[in-house]
């Protein structure tokens, strides 16, 4: 048996001299062999385990083994120990196995009856410990590496950078953010009878049961004949009564070198963003920013994003010069090195630059966040910006929502005052003496108050949820269903009265007595781009331009790829209807593989082409007639590419809600299957209804769709520990 202080890492399986294996341990490979063939692991969970039993592990850690290596393939990063016992069990069912008897057989009974022995026989094994494969930390089994990066994010996310405010900031603070009295006048004049005091709590973020003289308010308004005359609600509505949430993400960032800041849609993620940087680069000119996003089409909505926004805000004309307006991805910015997982830049090469903002962090994984954060310099600010709700990432992890599982906790005392100064919002005090209360509350039921306590004040003091829609107001279906789905428990009966109640939400049942209906909707969402479709000329590409905006206001969504309301069976569906329809060319048949209109989505990178998964065209014909796709790029030109020329794609009339992620259309369809699937949660049916702006229409199963609301996504991890106990 090796000693455990050895370094496994520097040993090949070849260099490892193996004791012969009990007849009880290779029974353990036989049953996850067995496990395999039927698919209950995967082919790699069973090697990783055969690989453990070759450097000497018992049937306890071949077991941890294969279900560590499981758990990793379906997100999670680590596999709580109390877990393996239901686990085990789950396969042993599956198998038709009775798995106590099966368990004390292999002789690894602990799993069900002593969890104390277990943790014991794990932590001594020879493949668990600092140089081994797997590590054992907070109760869970990781793969060594993933250990580290969790470690690495919690120590880059606490690490204490001392950051200086002037009174010049402050000052600067308040300009950006001043009320903007315009918009509440416009309100104001499109109908003058509704409620002053809701317009104000609105427009200008009023807290609720303010002591404000709202007879006085109602007089000003009377009065007024133009929106400056709605200037002397300042002294009426000072900012004592007011709690502006993208002000103080703002003042957060200022304040914080490590800032994340959560909004769903239309809370105004990206105003914020063009805000802050104006004011932290009216602090320091001479910051050096760079923005990211984990995909190329997040990146080219980030940019479109900021650069309309820098269009739209008055801002000081030599301020929002220093902007930067181009985002890249995160691949690109950490430099791809082929046929390698490596990046050019590491904690041995870091990256140059002052400030780093992460758009749509919910899609980041964990490997490719701590990648990121190692190459980050030690002085370096970072914004993290997203929607906690969303989808989490593909790959392993949920970063964005592990950090912000401290969000509710309210700010410290010494953090809610110095925001408090800033923003002059006396309210973050009042929320930080409730915070304050709670957690001593929770502490007289305990003898000391815990270190997750005390730990869990220092990371919230980083975080700012965007908590108001200026997209979806009261008025609005899609925003009142989103936060209905996010608060749970939402039941068919009340889905069915929502989507009757708003002119903004449509139902169908998804049955066959609706193919009508998704026929006609297909049509008049598909139509008006196919319609318009004519050559293009290469010298003026607005057409093109134009098109692939058509294209993009209406888009189908779906829950999987496969099966009958799959991405590929409704992307036929689309073909077959619009073909009927006499919308598609009819010189080019859909056997065909090319024809005019069709719409592709690329699934790969292509960094010489300026292509990256996500990115959408449609395929058109030049003036010489040669078929063509064409791509409207992030800074906002239009490439064309010839068909052969494309990195792998696939056509997307529809497209699943985890590629949606990071773009938004005008009507959105989501069509949901009437069969329960794994994938069907909340936060998949949160984030395929919040990709609406103006339209949503469901196809599904009402009392399905109410049940995925209650099944909330889970994915092991402990990052929230580490940041807890950091």
């Amino acid at each position: 048996m090796l000693d455990k202080n050895n370094n496994l890492g520097t040993k090949s399986v070849q260099g490892i001299i193996s004791e012969q294996l009990s007849a009880s341990e290779q029974d353990m490979l036989a049953l996850l062999k067995r496990c395999q063939l039927n698919q209950q692991i995967r082919p790699i969970d069973f090697h990783f385990a055969k690989f453990m039993a070759q450097l000497g592990a018992d049937n306890l850690m071949q077991l941890a083994a294969a279900l560590v290596s499981q758990q990793l393939g379906g997100g999670h990063i680590c596999l709580p120990i109390d877990k393996i016992g239901s686990l085990f069990h789950q396969h042993c069912l599956q198998l038709g196995i009775d798995s106590k008897v099966e368990s004390e057989r292999l002789q690894v009974s602990c799993i069900f009856h002593d969890q104390q022995q277990m943790h014991y026989a794990l932590n001594e094994s020879i493949c668990c410990g600092d140089d081994a494969p797997l590590r054992l930390q907070y109760d869970a089994l990781f793969m060594a590496r993933y250990a580290e990066f969790e470690q690495l994010i919690s120590d880059k996310l606490l690490q204490p950078i001392a950051v200086q405010v002037s009174e010049e900031s402050k000052a600067y603070l308040e300009q950006l953010f001043k009320p903007q009295y315009t918009y509440l006048w416009q309100a104001w004049q499109q109908d003058n009878t509704q409620s002053v005091q809701i317009l104000c709590e609105k427009f200008l973020d009023v807290i609720d049961n303010a002591a404000v003289d709202w007879g006085a308010v109602a007089a000003v308004f009377s009065k007024a004949n133009c929106a400056d005359d709605l200037n002397s609600l300042a002294t009426l509505i000072s900012n004592h009564v007011r709690c502006d949430w993208q002000k103080i993400s703002a003042a957060l960032a200022l304040t914080s070198a490590r800032c994340v800041i959560s909004g769903g849609p239309g809370t105004g993620k990206t105003t914020t963003v063009v805000k802050l940087l104006a004011l932290l680069l009216h602090a320091e000119p001479d910051l050096m920013i760079k923005m990211v996003a984990p995909t190329g089409k997040a990146a080219a909505r980030l940019t479109e994003s900021i650069t309309n926004a820098l269009a739209d805000l008055d801002l000081d004309k030599t301020v929002a010069q220093l902007i930067p307006t181009d985002a890249s991805t995160i691949h690109r910015l950490l430099g791809v090195r082929n046929n390698s997982a490596h990046f050019r830049h590491h904690e041995h090469n870091k990256l140059v630059l002052d400030l780093l903002l992460v758009d749509e962090a919910s899609m980041v994984d964990l490997p490719l966040m701590a990648k990121l954060l190692s190459a980050l310099p030690d002085h370096a600010r970072l914004i993290l910006l997203g929607d906690k709700d969303q989808l989490a990432s593909v790959e392993a992890g949920a970063v964005l929502g592990d950090i912000c599982s401290f969000i509710e906790s309210g700010y410290s005392q010494q953090k809610a005052q110095q925001l408090a100064d800033l923003t002059g919002f006396d309210s973050l005090l009042d929320q930080a003496n409730i915070a304050t209360a709670a957690a001593s509350e929770a502490a007289t039921t305990k003898t000391t108050i815990s270190q997750t306590a005390v730990s869990q004040t220092r990371m919230s003091d980083n975080l700012c949820l965007l908590k108001k829609s200026y997209r979806f107001d009261q008025f609005s279906g899609i925003g009142y269903l989103a936060s209905a789905i996010n608060k749970g428990g939402i039941t068919a009966a009340k889905l069915l009265r929502l989507c009757e109640q708003y002119d903004d939400l449509n139902y169908y049942p998804n049955d066959p007595q609706s193919d009508a209906i998704f026929e006609q909707l297909v049509i008049e969402g598909y139509g008006p781009y196919l319609s318009d479709i004519c050559a293009i000329n290469d010298d003026n590409r607005d057409q093109a331009k134009k098109l692939l905006q058509q294209f993009n206001d209406f888009k189908i969504l779906c829950a999987t790829r496969e099966q009958e309301w799959g991405v590929d069976n409704l992307n036929h569906r689309c073909e077959k209807i619009l073909q009927k329809a006499g919308l598609l060319a009819r010189r080019f048949d859909l056997t065909q593989t090319w024809y005019l209109g069709r719409p592709v989505m690329v699934t790969e990178n292509s960094y010489h082409l300026g292509l990256f998964n996500g990115d959408i065209g449609v395929c058109l014909a030049d003036q010489s007639g040669q078929l063509r796709v064409y791509f409207v790029m992030p800074d906002g030109s239009v490439a064309d590419f010839q068909p052969s020329r494309l990195p792998t794609h696939q056509t997307v009339f529809a497209m699943t809600v985890h590629k949606s992620q990071g773009s938004e259309f005008k009507h959105t369809l989501l069509a949901l299957p009437d069969y329960a699937l794994p994938v069907m949660n909340r936060e998949l049916i949160y984030t395929g209804i919040t990709r609406a702006k103006k339209q949503l229409t469901l196809i599904a199963d009402l009392s399905l769709v109410a049940s995925s609301v209650r099944n909330r996504a889970s994915r092991n991890s402990r990052l929230t520990e580490r940041l807890s106990t950091n």
